[in-house]
């Protein structure tokens, strides 16, 4: 039998394959199931893994990580189109994909041909989202022998997001914490479990002041794409850009006093102060004035806030004279 198991959900994807492990007795597992890197292994490689003969058992496991991904020539992908026509009763090939194939391909419409006459099973392992999610967590939180209050689980799912591997280890912790029996409420999440839209965030505040732009414009993407709201990321620009500012103004002192100065943190302080050296005073007063400029233009409606943000990115996050390439 051949399986492709393809999609972003890798949690997901390692527990059917271990599901097809469990077949396997532990005392003849070790003879009779083979694990292969799709970027390494030969396609001779994979033949000989699929037409070895099992051991003590009437099967084999083959199952090959991204093969369809690195098949990157045509004769390759025609040499495993061949191996896959004749693969032997006795051996199970997983084709394990991050990514889904491409369906032009004739190796993907072989599979699919034989996933409909039942001699091939092809399965997509999408990110749960929604009800399914939440659903899930549930179950998770069962098999820990706790109980997953509904509120939690929502801003579970906002911190972490739809991470199956990161959330089953979240709920791992939580657990951990409130017990056997125990009930995870929001005051658990909120201790234990970080915001890592939040840390984004500051990464990309990091790079966009210390300008290194190449970060900044792919952490701005990324909290784009993650839904992040733009007006909020523009309003942690501007506190940081005013710390640069107050930093700057402040002179040559003390870590410490910086810090007093500011009602901030010692390292806050240190921070702002070693981004404010990379900006002359015109510099930072200018970026100060433009992140104001489009506040204003992002609340009356004459500015596109993402636009906004990328043209911010490239005027202030390169060092002078490199700029912005698009």
């Amino acid at each position: 039998m051949i399986y492709l198991f393809y999609g972003p959900d890798d949690y997901a994807r390692t527990h059917a394959i271990a599901a097809l492990k469990q077949a396997f007795p532990p005392d003849v597992a070790t003879f009779n199931i083979t694990l292969l890197d799709g970027r390494t292994t030969k396609i001779a490689d994979l033949r000989t893994a699929c037409e070895a003969y099992p051991l003590l058992h009437d099967h084999r496991l083959v199952v090959v990580n991204d093969v369809l991904k690195h098949a990157k020539s045509n004769e390759v992908r025609e040499c495993l189109r061949k191996l896959l026509a004749v693969l032997p009763d006795s051996t199970d090939l997983v084709l394990n994909e991050a990514d889904a194939p491409d369906s032009r391909l004739a190796l993907v419409k072989d599979l699919q041909a034989q996933a409909k006459a039942k001699k091939a099973t092809v399965r997509e392992f999408a990110l749960l989202e929604g009800a399914a999610l939440i659903q899930w967590l549930n179950e998770q939180a069962r098999q820990n022998a706790v109980t997953l209050r509904p509120d939690a689980a929502q801003v579970l799912v906002e911190y972490v997001g739809a991470d199956s591997w990161a959330l089953h280890n979240e709920v791992a912790k939580l657990a951990a914490y409130v017990g056997p029996q125990g009930t995870v409420t929001l005051r658990e999440i909120h201790l234990l479990v970080k915001d890592e839209t939040e840390t984004n965030l500051f990464t990309f505040i990091d790079a966009l002041c210390g300008r290194r732009g190449p970060n900044a414009v792919q952490g701005l993407h990324g909290l784009l794409a993650d839904g992040a709201a733009p007006l909020y990321i523009l309003t942690m620009i501007a506190r940081q850009v005013r710390l640069m500012l107050a930093a700057q103004s402040a002179g040559r002192i003390s870590p410490d006093e910086l810090a007093r100065q500011l009602g901030q943190k010692p390292f806050v302080a240190r921070k702002a102060a070693d981004q404010a050296r990379s900006y002359s005073a015109a510099e930072l007063r200018a970026f100060h004035d433009q992140v104001l400029a489009i506040d204003h233009g992002i609340k009356t409606g004459r500015v596109e806030a993402e636009g906004a943000l990328n043209v911010l990115v490239g005027e202030f996050g390169f060092p002078p004279g490199v700029g912005f390439r698009r």
